[in-house]
């Protein structure tokens, strides 16, 4: 079993309930979903915020999107 959380990094643990670091930044930011995350603001400019979110770090998650990827995949195609 491939161990997929990187105690080593300077910002574990960076959300609770983490369980999964192979998605270390989402892919799919910014998602803005409200139930994920919510705009911030920096100065007068509103950001997308998501540090609340740990959804791309469930184990289940990360198997789920692999599994897509396999089964979306053409073969011999890179």
């Amino acid at each position: 079993m491939v161990k997929r959380v990187n105690k080593a990094c300077k910002y574990f643990p960076c959300h609770k309930g983490l369980e999964d670091c192979t998605f270390c930044y989402c892919p799919f930011y910014p998602c803005l979903d409200k139930k994920r995350g919510k705009y911030v603001y920096s100065g007068n400019k509103a950001i997308w915020s998501c540090e609340d979110c740990n959804w791309i770090h469930k184990k289940k998650v990360v198997d789920g999107i692999f599994d897509l990827i396999r089964t979306n995949i053409t073969p011999g195609q890179k």
